[in-house]
């Protein structure tokens, strides 16, 4: 088995060693993004079956995605998209529960703000930029 060389400690490869490059991040929120439009519309047709389907993909790729950013991430970053990925897999989880259409369109906003933390991450000059577009707060949502 060929080893994957290591990076500088300043990497963001090395911690998280399975992430080698934005392609991959972006390519799975792109199959998040299809799944969670194939959950949408087996709801609007009340296709029960299809959307199971459709939802155990999207919480694989989404539990995948989670793990591979370790168990204690390192950075404000990895945290809060420790966070909007575990929001993401709770809004999933009551749309599977109570097949509610409304619910699953605000999962986008949270794959929008996956988007700009992965962005800010790949591309550190864009940061200041990113950060005032993001759409999930938090700070308000614990609050009530």
């Amino acid at each position: 088995m060929q080893q994957v060389p290591q990076k500088s400690a300043q990497d963001f490869s090395t911690a998280v060693p399975y992430v080698t490059s934005d392609g991959l991040v972006f390519l799975g929120l792109e199959g998040v993004e299809k799944y969670i439009r194939q959950i949408r519309r087996a709801l609007e047709r009340r296709d029960f079956a299809a959307k199971q389907r459709a939802m155990e993909r999207v919480q694989q790729v989404v539990q995948h995605l989670l793990v591979t950013l370790g168990d204690n991430p390192p950075s404000p970053h990895l945290r809060r998209l420790d966070s909007l990925y575990r929001y993401l897999l709770l809004k999933l989880a009551h749309v599977n529960l109570f097949n509610d259409v409304q619910e699953i369109a605000e999962c986008n906003p949270i794959i929008g703000d996956l988007r700009l933390e992965w962005s800010a991450i790949f591309h550190p000059s864009e940061r200041n930029d990113l950060r005032r577009l993001s759409q999930v707060d938090f700070a308000r949502f614990l609050l009530g």
